[in-house]
């Protein structure tokens, strides 16, 4: 998949700094272990910053809270497609909208 667009380039950034500290693989487990998993990202500078796991109801202050899709993980494992999705939510989290792939 060819990323285009300047938050596009930022996403594939930031999936690369989130698999040099976390493994793609240990992260799909976590996906499925978990009903909801998210990256938290700093807002300012848009770093990744950790895993949380549990409900996003809650104030996250100075962080951005990224849903990690779980579709290709539970319905259709598959690396590939999943890193595609994760790095559109991430794209989809710096534009500031919602419609997040689930």
């Amino acid at each position: 998949m060819v990323l285009e667009d300047e938050s596009s380039k930022l996403a594939e950034e930031i999936c690369n700094e989130i698999f040099e500290k976390i493994d793609k693989k240990r992260l799909m487990q976590l996906v499925r272990e978990n009903k909801e998993v998210y990256l938290l990202l700093h807002k300012e500078t848009r770093e990744f910053y950790n895993v949380y796991v549990g409900e996003n109801n809650k104030d996250f202050g100075e962080f951005l809270a990224i849903p990690v899709p779980k579709r290709f993980v539970l319905l259709e494992p598959d690396e590939e497609y999943f890193e595609v999705a994760l790095k559109a939510n991430i794209a989809i989290g710096i534009k500031g909208e919602k419609d997040f792939h689930g």
